[in-house]
């Protein structure tokens, strides 16, 4: 399903806007404007988003790419995001989006997790929408912010969705850590005996990864975990063009977990809402939400429910659609 001509538009006009602004925060207006357009939001609603977020975001003034500088000295170099983003564009126009993918993912695998998995979830949005620049953007985000979480290589014969709950009695309590979402994901790497700690299952597939998303930000609301969810989704966009899917799953389930036990696990009870509202509801109401946490992850919800049939990704929408994030600050 194409975007609208509108929202290309937009796209193109938000085009300007550096990756992220303020204190490294995501920024989300893309993402925002290809879910609402996703989900039919009116061109009045598109036009809104743009308004609402543009004027929080930065277009600093960066030097002209440079045509000489490899894409892998690019990385964590704030100066080259021009670079690395002509560098993709360039990739793109001459491959194509998907032989451009299977060249460009693996070296980027390793560091799926990085700021709290938006790097990917922007390249994967602009897969779905099939639009160029937006891969390319999202591609050089990933690479600006490349940075691994490394873990135990050792595959233990549980069942992946108890290892969560093993992990967190090793480690009932982390410390808390300065920074953003990013940061608290990397402390945990920094915890005594994490080279020793295995987080690897025998056997690992896509759908058990996202249950175990799912069911992690179901039972805590925690903020981070929400990412899991989103995540899950750009994965599964992606993970077609991974040339070694496996490993695709494999650092994405570390990230997932590392994720998880830089929360405090606090739980909730995850009850299913009183009244049902069918999707056609919950994707005007998103389309109504000025909360852009809101809108992302009803659309992942969405879509996630119609690959799975688990009606559980429309409880949650719907629950979070009741109550709203409200004016949650991400910091990643």
């Amino acid at each position: 399903m194409a975007i609208t001509r509108y929202c290309a538009e937009l796209l193109e006009a938000a085009s300007r806007y550096h990756v992220h602004y303020g204190d490294r925060l995501a920024n989300h207006l893309p993402m925002v404007l290809i879910a609402l357009d996703k989900m039919g939001a009116s061109r009045e609603q598109l036009q809104q988003a743009f308004d609402r977020s543009a004027p929080l975001l930065e277009s600093p003034r960066l030097p002209p790419p440079n045509p000489e500088v490899a894409i892998g000295d690019c990385r964590n170099r704030e100066q080259l995001l021009p670079t690395a983003i002509d560098y993709y564009q360039h990739q793109l126009c001459q491959l194509g989006i998907a032989e451009c993918l299977r060249r460009e993912l693996p070296p980027l695998l390793p560091a799926i997790a990085s700021a709290a998995f938006h790097p990917l979830i922007r390249t994967a949005y602009g897969v779905d929408a099939n639009h160029q620049q937006e891969i390319a953007t999202g591609l050089a985000y990933w690479n600006l912010e490349y940075r691994t979480l490394p873990t135990c290589d050792h595959r233990i014969e549980v069942p992946a969705a108890e290892i969560p709950s093993l992990l967190a009695y090793r480690y009932p309590t982390m410390p808390a850590a300065p920074g953003n979402i990013a940061a608290h994901m990397a402390a945990v790497t920094h915890q005594s005996g994490w080279f020793d700690t295995p987080v690897q299952p025998q056997q690992l597939d896509l759908q058990t990864i996202a249950q175990v998303a799912l069911s992690a930000y179901r039972n805590s609301g925690d903020f981070t975990l929400l990412h899991g969810v989103t995540g899950c989704h750009a994965l599964r966009l992606i993970l077609s063009y991974c040339t070694d899917p496996e490993a695709a799953l494999r650092y994405f389930w570390s990230g997932l977990v590392i994720a998880f036990l830089s929360t405090n696990r606090k739980r909730t009870t995850g009850e299913t809402p009183a009244e049902s509202m069918d999707w056609g509801e919950l994707r005007t109401s998103a389309c109504g939400s000025r909360d852009t946490h809101v809108i992302k992850l009803t659309y992942s919800c969405w879509r996630e429910e119609e690959y799975y049939a688990n009606p559980d990704y429309r409880h949650l929408a719907e629950t979070l659609l009741q109550s709203q994030l409200g004016s949650v600050v991400e910091k990643i």
